[in-house]
């Protein structure tokens, strides 16, 4: 049985992408966790310390990115699925914490759509985690 983490961004065209990932699992026998990490901005200025989301947004954004995720999983059609909204500092890590906590045997992740000099690199995210994540990893190329 797959114990698989799917770190979705909310871009349309990502999660289009994404939807590959049912060639891949078997939706019967898999349990799948739908994972978005929004990164909390923190800026300075002379007088000050201001955050993105502030406190008061963060429940508003959490329940707008799970009502995405969840369509999503609806889409899928995935029996097993948890649904994880994440605010932090340093997403790349958080999602790596959460890899190792839920014991994950695959982590599918979407490349962006890359056009010239930009596609001889993969994306910092997907780096890292091929550098680092403890389990094996799926990711799904653009769309045509």
């Amino acid at each position: 049985m797959e114990n698989a983490v799917i770190f979705a961004t909310l871009e349309t065209e990502l999660l289009e992408q994404l939807k590959k990932v049912k060639q891949h699992l078997d939706a019967e026998n898999s349990t799948v966790h739908i994972v978005h990490c929004h990164k909390i901005q923190m800026y300075i200025n002379e007088l000050s310390v201001f955050t993105f989301p502030t406190e008061n947004e963060i429940p508003q954004m959490t329940e707008a990115t799970n009502q995405v995720l969840e369509q999503f999983a609806k889409e899928l059609g995935i029996k097993k699925y948890t649904i994880e909204t994440f605010f932090d500092h340093d997403p790349k890590e958080k999602c790596l914490n959460y890899l190792k906590e839920k014991n994950a045997t695959l982590c599918v992740l979407g490349a962006k759509k890359k056009s010239g000099f930009e596609t001889l690199f993969e994306g910092s995210f997907i780096s890292y985690m091929n550098k680092f994540s403890p389990c094996d990893i799926l990711t799904l190329r653009p769309l045509k």
